[in-house]
């Protein structure tokens, strides 16, 4: 079921924020993967590269860590169940 269709007996500002973080999520995860990946692939070669993409990799889970903390208040809010 996609987010709007779970979300549509919302009110649409809520209905928004909510489509925005679950959007937001993916997104961050994905780049945060991509980020420690490439730090993996460059870790002999160019260490402070790899150090610096890592950092960045666990500075976006961080913010996933946030946004998801966000997401489940606003559903706790509005009883609705975590998917």
């Amino acid at each position: 079921m996609t987010p709007d269709v779970r979300y549509a007996h919302l009110i649409p500002m809520v209905q928004a924020v909510l489509v925005t973080l679950d959007q937001g999520i993916t997104e961050e995860e994905a780049c945060a993967a991509k980020l420690a990946g490439l730090a993996h692939t460059m870790a002999d070669n160019q260490s402070l590269t790899a150090s610096s993409l890592l950092r960045a990799s666990r500075q976006l889970t961080v913010k996933v860590l946030e946004m998801r903390g966000k997401r489940a208040a606003l559903l706790a809010q509005y009883g609705l169940e975590q998917r």
